[in-house]
Protein backbone atom coordinates (compact mmCIF):
# COMPACT_ATOMS: atom_id res chain seq x y z
CA UNK A 1 0.00 0.00 0.00
CA UNK A 2 1.40 3.25 -0.91
CA UNK A 3 0.68 6.60 0.59
CA UNK A 4 1.77 10.05 -0.70
CA UNK A 5 3.64 12.71 1.53
CA UNK A 6 0.57 14.46 3.14
CA UNK A 7 -0.76 10.61 4.46
CA UNK A 8 2.41 9.88 5.60
CA UNK A 9 3.15 13.14 7.18
CA UNK A 10 -0.41 12.57 8.93
CA UNK A 11 0.57 8.98 9.97
CA UNK A 12 3.72 10.55 11.39
CA UNK A 13 2.13 13.34 13.46
CA UNK A 14 -0.92 11.21 14.69
CA UNK A 15 2.15 8.36 16.18
CA UNK A 16 4.21 11.55 17.91
CA UNK A 17 0.70 12.30 19.69
CA UNK A 18 -0.04 9.42 20.70
CA UNK A 19 3.17 8.99 22.25
CA UNK A 20 3.02 12.26 23.90
CA UNK A 21 -0.16 11.42 25.39
CA UNK A 22 1.61 8.92 27.52
CA UNK A 23 1.61 9.66 30.92
CA UNK A 24 4.74 11.22 32.83
CA UNK A 25 5.32 7.76 34.94
CA UNK A 26 5.94 6.00 31.58
CA UNK A 27 8.54 8.36 30.72
CA UNK A 28 10.16 8.28 33.57
CA UNK A 29 10.89 4.46 33.96
CA UNK A 30 11.72 4.72 30.20
CA UNK A 31 14.67 6.95 31.20
CA UNK A 32 15.37 4.45 34.10
CA UNK A 33 15.69 1.74 31.82
CA UNK A 34 18.14 3.99 28.98
CA UNK A 35 20.13 5.21 31.87
CA UNK A 36 20.23 1.59 33.32
CA UNK A 37 21.20 0.40 29.29
CA UNK A 38 23.67 3.06 28.83
CA UNK A 39 25.77 2.14 32.08
CA UNK A 40 25.75 -1.19 30.95
CA UNK A 41 27.06 -0.12 27.56
CA UNK A 42 29.13 2.48 28.50
CA UNK A 43 31.08 1.26 31.71
CA UNK A 44 30.52 -2.32 31.34
CA UNK A 45 32.86 -5.00 29.19
CA UNK A 46 30.50 -7.51 28.81
CA UNK A 47 30.89 -11.41 28.27
CA UNK A 48 33.59 -13.10 26.47
CA UNK A 49 31.23 -13.27 23.48
CA UNK A 50 32.39 -9.28 23.09
CA UNK A 51 36.01 -10.46 22.88
CA UNK A 52 34.46 -13.64 20.33
CA UNK A 53 33.17 -11.12 17.93
CA UNK A 54 35.94 -8.85 18.26
CA UNK A 55 38.11 -11.43 17.03
CA UNK A 56 35.22 -12.51 14.37
CA UNK A 57 35.40 -9.76 12.94
CA UNK A 58 39.46 -9.04 12.67
CA UNK A 59 39.35 -12.32 11.11
CA UNK A 60 36.69 -11.30 8.79
CA UNK A 61 38.37 -7.70 7.41
CA UNK A 62 41.89 -9.68 7.36
CA UNK A 63 41.24 -12.47 5.02
CA UNK A 64 37.46 -12.28 4.05
CA UNK A 65 34.38 -13.74 5.06
CA UNK A 66 34.69 -17.22 3.37
CA UNK A 67 38.17 -18.08 4.10
CA UNK A 68 37.50 -17.24 8.28
CA UNK A 69 34.68 -19.73 7.82
CA UNK A 70 36.77 -22.18 6.81
CA UNK A 71 39.47 -21.42 9.21
CA UNK A 72 37.23 -20.77 12.17
CA UNK A 73 34.15 -23.99 12.28
CA UNK A 74 32.65 -22.45 15.37
CA UNK A 75 32.42 -19.53 13.02
CA UNK A 76 28.38 -19.24 12.79
CA UNK A 77 26.68 -15.92 12.34
CA UNK A 78 24.92 -15.03 9.26
CA UNK A 79 27.38 -13.30 6.17
CA UNK A 80 25.52 -9.88 6.73
CA UNK A 81 25.73 -9.32 10.79
CA UNK A 82 29.90 -10.87 10.18
CA UNK A 83 30.54 -8.28 7.20
CA UNK A 84 28.76 -5.39 9.80
CA UNK A 85 30.93 -5.96 12.41
CA UNK A 86 33.37 -6.10 10.69
CA UNK A 87 32.82 -2.73 9.73
CA UNK A 88 32.03 -1.53 13.18
CA UNK A 89 35.51 -2.94 14.38
CA UNK A 90 36.92 -0.71 11.49
CA UNK A 91 34.80 2.02 13.23
CA UNK A 92 36.14 1.54 16.47
CA UNK A 93 39.40 1.62 15.21
CA UNK A 94 38.75 4.80 13.62
CA UNK A 95 36.59 6.40 16.39
CA UNK A 96 38.47 5.14 19.20
CA UNK A 97 35.32 4.39 20.57
CA UNK A 98 35.53 1.18 22.06
CA UNK A 99 34.44 -1.87 20.07
CA UNK A 100 32.57 -3.57 23.22
CA UNK A 101 30.37 0.17 23.03
CA UNK A 102 29.92 0.17 19.60
CA UNK A 103 28.71 -3.64 19.27
CA UNK A 104 26.03 -3.16 21.76
CA UNK A 105 24.50 0.43 21.51
CA UNK A 106 22.75 -0.93 18.15
CA UNK A 107 20.92 -3.76 20.52
CA UNK A 108 19.93 -1.67 23.19
CA UNK A 109 18.24 1.12 20.53
CA UNK A 110 16.82 -2.00 19.08
CA UNK A 111 15.46 -2.85 22.70
CA UNK A 112 13.91 0.56 22.70
CA UNK A 113 11.95 -0.23 19.42
CA UNK A 114 10.95 -3.41 20.75
CA UNK A 115 8.79 -1.48 23.69
CA UNK A 116 6.67 0.43 20.86
CA UNK A 117 5.99 -2.49 19.26
CA UNK A 118 5.26 -3.32 22.69
CA UNK A 119 2.95 -0.57 22.97
CA UNK A 120 1.19 -1.38 19.66
CA UNK A 121 0.91 -4.88 19.27
CA UNK A 122 -0.70 -4.48 22.89
CA UNK A 123 -2.98 -1.69 21.87
CA UNK A 124 -6.01 -3.15 23.18
CA UNK A 125 -5.12 -4.61 26.16
CA UNK A 126 -5.69 -2.25 29.63
CA UNK A 127 -2.12 -3.22 31.35
CA UNK A 128 -0.14 -2.34 27.95
CA UNK A 129 1.62 0.62 29.91
CA UNK A 130 2.64 -1.75 32.45
CA UNK A 131 3.49 -4.91 30.22
CA UNK A 132 5.42 -2.26 28.28
CA UNK A 133 6.88 -0.57 31.12
CA UNK A 134 7.88 -3.64 32.64
CA UNK A 135 9.64 -5.23 29.85
CA UNK A 136 11.58 -1.84 29.55
CA UNK A 137 12.81 -2.57 33.27
CA UNK A 138 13.03 -6.49 32.67
CA UNK A 139 16.53 -7.27 33.89
CA UNK A 140 16.66 -10.13 31.17
CA UNK A 141 15.77 -7.51 28.54
CA UNK A 142 18.67 -4.87 29.87
CA UNK A 143 21.25 -7.96 30.47
CA UNK A 144 20.81 -9.28 27.32
CA UNK A 145 20.32 -6.14 24.94
CA UNK A 146 22.97 -3.96 26.67
CA UNK A 147 25.76 -6.05 28.84
CA UNK A 148 25.99 -9.44 27.36
CA UNK A 149 27.73 -8.58 24.00
CA UNK A 150 25.73 -10.72 21.18
CA UNK A 151 22.93 -10.03 18.41
CA UNK A 152 19.82 -11.77 19.86
CA UNK A 153 17.74 -9.36 21.40
CA UNK A 154 17.02 -8.65 17.67
CA UNK A 155 15.56 -11.41 16.52
CA UNK A 156 12.87 -10.75 19.07
CA UNK A 157 12.33 -7.20 18.00
CA UNK A 158 12.24 -8.57 14.06
CA UNK A 159 9.74 -11.11 15.08
CA UNK A 160 7.35 -8.61 17.13
CA UNK A 161 7.79 -6.41 14.12
CA UNK A 162 6.62 -8.66 11.57
CA UNK A 163 3.69 -9.69 14.14
CA UNK A 164 2.27 -5.76 13.73
CA UNK A 165 3.29 -5.45 10.13
CA UNK A 166 0.75 -8.76 9.91
CA UNK A 167 -2.05 -7.11 12.27
CA UNK A 168 -1.82 -4.70 9.80
CA UNK A 169 -2.91 -6.53 7.07
CA UNK A 170 0.75 -5.79 5.29
CA UNK A 171 1.84 -9.28 4.45
CA UNK A 172 4.52 -7.83 2.40
CA UNK A 173 6.36 -6.06 5.25
CA UNK A 174 5.70 -8.92 7.58
CA UNK A 175 7.75 -10.91 4.97
CA UNK A 176 10.33 -8.73 4.68
CA UNK A 177 10.56 -8.27 8.65
CA UNK A 178 11.14 -11.94 8.70
CA UNK A 179 13.69 -12.58 6.43
CA UNK A 180 15.80 -9.63 7.80
CA UNK A 181 15.39 -11.15 10.88
CA UNK A 182 17.31 -14.18 9.34
CA UNK A 183 20.26 -11.81 8.33
CA UNK A 184 21.30 -11.59 12.14
CA UNK A 185 20.29 -14.93 13.51
CA UNK A 186 18.45 -18.42 12.34
CA UNK A 187 16.09 -18.80 15.79
CA UNK A 188 13.04 -16.51 14.05
CA UNK A 189 12.58 -19.66 11.88
CA UNK A 190 10.76 -21.33 15.17
CA UNK A 191 8.39 -18.86 15.09
CA UNK A 192 7.23 -19.14 11.46
CA UNK A 193 4.53 -21.56 11.86
CA UNK A 194 2.80 -19.26 14.38
CA UNK A 195 3.34 -16.23 12.00
CA UNK A 196 1.61 -18.21 9.65
CA UNK A 197 -1.50 -18.08 11.58
CA UNK A 198 -1.92 -14.50 10.61
CA UNK A 199 -1.81 -14.86 7.73
CA UNK A 200 -4.92 -15.60 5.78
CA UNK A 201 -5.43 -17.79 2.14
CA UNK A 202 -2.79 -20.56 1.06
CA UNK A 203 -1.82 -18.16 -1.50
CA UNK A 204 -1.26 -15.24 0.56
CA UNK A 205 0.74 -17.70 3.23
CA UNK A 206 2.55 -18.94 -0.12
CA UNK A 207 3.86 -15.10 -0.89
CA UNK A 208 4.39 -14.64 2.92
CA UNK A 209 7.03 -17.45 2.64
CA UNK A 210 8.75 -16.54 -0.71
CA UNK A 211 9.24 -13.09 0.06
CA UNK A 212 10.75 -13.97 3.42
CA UNK A 213 12.97 -16.48 1.87
CA UNK A 214 14.03 -14.56 -1.10
CA UNK A 215 14.55 -11.59 1.41
CA UNK A 216 16.82 -14.00 3.63
CA UNK A 217 18.74 -15.27 0.67
CA UNK A 218 19.04 -12.04 -0.48
CA UNK A 219 22.74 -11.55 1.58
CA UNK A 220 23.55 -15.12 1.73
CA UNK A 221 23.62 -15.14 -1.88
CA UNK A 222 26.93 -13.55 -2.44
CA UNK A 223 28.80 -15.75 0.26
CA UNK A 224 26.54 -18.91 -1.24
CA UNK A 225 27.73 -18.29 -4.79
CA UNK A 226 31.42 -18.67 -3.81
CA UNK A 227 31.42 -21.66 -1.69
CA UNK A 228 27.71 -23.03 -0.47
CA UNK A 229 28.98 -25.95 1.67
CA UNK A 230 30.91 -23.86 3.87
CA UNK A 231 28.21 -21.57 4.38
CA UNK A 232 25.35 -24.46 5.40
CA UNK A 233 28.45 -26.13 7.44
CA UNK A 234 28.80 -23.47 9.56
CA UNK A 235 25.85 -21.32 9.39
CA UNK A 236 22.54 -23.67 8.68
CA UNK A 237 24.68 -26.79 9.98
CA UNK A 238 25.12 -24.99 13.59
CA UNK A 239 22.32 -25.89 16.29
CA UNK A 240 24.22 -24.82 19.47
CA UNK A 241 26.65 -26.75 22.14
CA UNK A 242 26.01 -28.06 25.27
CA UNK A 243 27.64 -25.72 27.58
CA UNK A 244 29.40 -26.85 30.70
CA UNK A 245 31.73 -25.25 33.12
CA UNK A 246 35.31 -26.20 33.06
CA UNK A 247 34.16 -28.42 35.92
CA UNK A 248 31.58 -30.24 34.05
CA UNK A 249 29.22 -28.28 35.32
CA UNK A 250 26.27 -27.76 32.86
CA UNK A 251 24.82 -24.06 32.54
CA UNK A 252 21.39 -25.94 31.19
CA UNK A 253 19.31 -28.40 29.52
CA UNK A 254 17.64 -32.08 30.48
CA UNK A 255 20.86 -32.83 31.99
CA UNK A 256 20.14 -30.43 34.60
CA UNK A 257 17.52 -31.94 35.69
CA UNK A 258 18.19 -35.62 35.10
CA UNK A 259 21.44 -34.43 38.11
CA UNK A 260 19.29 -32.33 40.23
CA UNK A 261 16.04 -33.78 40.17
CA UNK A 262 16.24 -37.71 38.94
CA UNK A 263 18.44 -40.52 41.08
CA UNK A 264 22.19 -40.37 40.08
CA UNK A 265 22.04 -44.06 39.02
CA UNK A 266 19.80 -45.22 36.50
CA UNK A 267 17.77 -48.88 36.02
CA UNK A 268 18.86 -50.24 32.90
CA UNK A 269 15.44 -50.72 31.53
CA UNK A 270 15.53 -46.70 31.63
CA UNK A 271 18.97 -46.23 30.09
CA UNK A 272 18.45 -46.70 26.41
CA UNK A 273 15.45 -44.07 26.48
CA UNK A 274 17.35 -41.15 28.86
CA UNK A 275 20.40 -41.51 26.15
CA UNK A 276 17.60 -41.13 23.17
CA UNK A 277 16.05 -38.60 24.89
CA UNK A 278 19.38 -36.57 25.48
CA UNK A 279 20.43 -37.08 21.93
CA UNK A 280 16.87 -36.18 20.47
CA UNK A 281 15.80 -33.15 22.36
CA UNK A 282 16.16 -30.81 19.71
CA UNK A 283 13.84 -32.71 17.49
CA UNK A 284 11.32 -33.33 19.87
CA UNK A 285 11.07 -29.92 21.02
CA UNK A 286 10.69 -28.59 17.29
CA UNK A 287 7.85 -31.84 16.86
CA UNK A 288 6.21 -30.63 20.15
CA UNK A 289 6.47 -27.13 18.45
CA UNK A 290 4.64 -27.77 15.52
CA UNK A 291 2.58 -30.31 17.73
CA UNK A 292 1.37 -26.91 20.09
CA UNK A 293 0.72 -24.31 16.99
CA UNK A 294 -1.34 -26.75 15.36
CA UNK A 295 -3.73 -27.15 18.76
CA UNK A 296 -3.45 -23.13 18.91
CA UNK A 297 -4.61 -22.71 15.16
CA UNK A 298 -7.66 -21.24 16.12
CA UNK A 299 -5.75 -18.36 18.41
CA UNK A 300 -4.87 -16.11 15.61
CA UNK A 301 -5.01 -12.27 17.25
CA UNK A 302 -1.94 -11.14 17.28
CA UNK A 303 -1.66 -11.05 21.12
CA UNK A 304 -2.24 -15.00 20.90
CA UNK A 305 0.27 -15.88 18.13
CA UNK A 306 2.75 -14.21 20.42
CA UNK A 307 1.79 -16.38 23.33
CA UNK A 308 2.30 -19.66 20.72
CA UNK A 309 5.38 -17.91 19.79
CA UNK A 310 6.51 -17.92 23.65
CA UNK A 311 5.29 -20.79 23.99
CA UNK A 312 7.30 -22.11 21.68
CA UNK A 313 10.60 -21.06 22.55
CA UNK A 314 9.48 -22.36 26.25
CA UNK A 315 9.74 -25.55 24.56
CA UNK A 316 12.86 -25.47 23.32
CA UNK A 317 14.32 -24.19 26.63
CA UNK A 318 12.50 -26.30 28.52
CA UNK A 319 13.21 -29.03 26.69
CA UNK A 320 16.73 -29.13 24.69
CA UNK A 321 20.44 -29.05 25.60
CA UNK A 322 21.64 -27.36 23.42
CA UNK A 323 21.67 -23.73 24.77
CA UNK A 324 23.93 -20.59 25.77
CA UNK A 325 22.68 -17.85 28.51
CA UNK A 326 22.09 -15.09 25.27
CA UNK A 327 18.88 -17.39 24.14
CA UNK A 328 16.40 -16.47 26.51
CA UNK A 329 16.69 -12.96 24.10
CA UNK A 330 14.80 -14.58 21.44
CA UNK A 331 11.45 -14.68 23.21
CA UNK A 332 11.26 -12.19 26.69
CA UNK A 333 9.04 -9.76 24.68
CA UNK A 334 6.67 -12.23 23.75
CA UNK A 335 6.46 -13.73 27.87
CA UNK A 336 4.18 -10.79 27.98
CA UNK A 337 1.81 -12.50 26.11
CA UNK A 338 0.85 -15.71 28.33
CA UNK A 339 -0.31 -15.40 31.82
CA UNK A 340 0.54 -13.51 34.96
CA UNK A 341 2.17 -16.57 36.41
CA UNK A 342 4.38 -17.19 34.07
CA UNK A 343 6.18 -13.92 33.27
CA UNK A 344 6.41 -14.25 37.32
CA UNK A 345 8.12 -16.97 37.63
CA UNK A 346 10.13 -16.63 34.84
CA UNK A 347 11.44 -13.00 35.87
CA UNK A 348 12.26 -14.57 39.08
CA UNK A 349 14.01 -17.57 38.38
CA UNK A 350 15.58 -17.02 35.01
CA UNK A 351 16.19 -13.25 35.53
CA UNK A 352 17.71 -14.64 39.04
CA UNK A 353 19.66 -16.94 37.99
CA UNK A 354 21.38 -14.70 34.80
CA UNK A 355 22.09 -11.80 37.27
CA UNK A 356 23.23 -13.60 40.00
CA UNK A 357 26.05 -15.89 37.92
CA UNK A 358 27.26 -12.68 35.92
CA UNK A 359 27.47 -11.03 39.44
CA UNK A 360 29.34 -14.01 40.54
CA UNK A 361 31.77 -14.22 37.33
CA UNK A 362 32.25 -10.21 37.67
CA UNK A 363 32.61 -10.72 41.39
CA UNK A 364 30.56 -7.42 41.99
CA UNK A 365 26.88 -6.76 41.52
CA UNK A 366 27.77 -3.74 39.47
CA UNK A 367 29.06 -6.11 36.78
CA UNK A 368 32.19 -3.87 36.34
CA UNK A 369 35.96 -5.67 35.78
CA UNK A 370 36.20 -8.98 33.56
CA UNK A 371 33.55 -11.94 32.99
CA UNK A 372 35.41 -14.75 34.00
CA UNK A 373 33.31 -17.93 32.97
CA UNK A 374 36.85 -20.17 32.34
CA UNK A 375 38.56 -18.85 35.77
CA UNK A 376 34.77 -20.30 37.61
CA UNK A 377 34.64 -23.77 37.63
CA UNK A 378 32.09 -24.28 40.76
CA UNK A 379 29.42 -22.34 41.05
CA UNK A 380 27.73 -21.32 44.48
CA UNK A 381 24.62 -22.57 45.78
CA UNK A 382 22.55 -19.80 45.12
CA UNK A 383 23.14 -19.65 41.49
CA UNK A 384 23.19 -23.56 41.27
CA UNK A 385 19.13 -23.43 42.88
CA UNK A 386 18.37 -20.67 40.59
CA UNK A 387 19.55 -22.69 37.74
CA UNK A 388 17.66 -26.05 38.57
CA UNK A 389 14.71 -24.10 39.53
CA UNK A 390 14.54 -21.91 36.32
CA UNK A 391 14.92 -25.42 33.83
CA UNK A 392 13.02 -27.27 35.95
CA UNK A 393 10.08 -24.44 35.52
CA UNK A 394 10.77 -24.46 32.30
CA UNK A 395 10.41 -27.72 31.69
CA UNK A 396 6.96 -28.03 33.44
CA UNK A 397 5.58 -25.27 31.85
CA UNK A 398 6.44 -26.60 27.96
CA UNK A 399 5.01 -29.95 29.14
CA UNK A 400 1.84 -28.00 30.54
CA UNK A 401 1.56 -25.74 27.33
CA UNK A 402 1.15 -28.56 25.24
CA UNK A 403 -1.34 -30.57 27.71
CA UNK A 404 -3.37 -27.57 28.32
CA UNK A 405 -3.75 -27.08 24.56
CA UNK A 406 -4.60 -31.27 23.66
CA UNK A 407 -6.52 -30.75 26.26
CA UNK A 408 -9.03 -27.31 24.92
CA UNK A 409 -9.24 -29.54 21.68
CA UNK A 410 -10.54 -32.64 23.12
CA UNK A 411 -12.93 -30.94 25.72
CA UNK A 412 -15.53 -30.54 23.17
CA UNK A 413 -15.25 -33.66 21.58
CA UNK A 414 -15.98 -35.38 24.81
CA UNK A 415 -18.67 -33.20 25.61
CA UNK A 416 -20.12 -34.69 22.07
CA UNK A 417 -19.59 -38.06 22.48
CA UNK A 418 -20.87 -37.63 26.63
CA UNK A 419 -24.40 -36.05 24.94
CA UNK A 420 -25.14 -38.95 22.55
CA UNK A 421 -23.94 -41.93 24.69
CA UNK A 422 -26.37 -40.18 27.26
CA UNK A 423 -28.92 -38.98 24.94
CA UNK A 424 -31.81 -35.99 25.48
CA UNK A 425 -32.13 -35.82 28.65
CA UNK A 426 -36.34 -35.78 29.87
CA UNK A 427 -38.09 -32.95 31.60
CA UNK A 428 -39.01 -34.42 35.47
CA UNK A 429 -42.37 -33.96 37.11
CA UNK A 430 -44.61 -35.34 39.81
Amino acid sequence: MQFKGAEKASIVNGVGCQLLRLPLWFWLVMVMGAVIRLYLVVFTEGTRDVSIWQGHANRVREIGLIRYYHENPLANHPPFISVTESFVLRAANVTRIPFRILLRMPFALIDAGTVMLLLSVLRHNPRRLVLAAAYWLHPLAMLLSSYHGNTDDAVAFFILLCVWLLSKKNTMGGAIALGASLWIKLPGVLAIPALLLLVEGWRKKLVFLSVAGLTAIATYLPALLQDPRIVYANVFGYHGKILKTTAGVPVWGIRVLLSAYMPHEWPKEHAARTVFLLNHSWQIAIVLLLLLTWLRRTRCSPSEVCATIAAGYTLVYGLTDYWAFQYFAWSVPFWFFLPTWFLVFTTILAGGYIYSLYWFLCGNPWLLGKWDFVGHPHWPDIVIEFRDLAMLFFAVSACWFVISAAAEQIKPWLLRITSRATGPQKPGGL
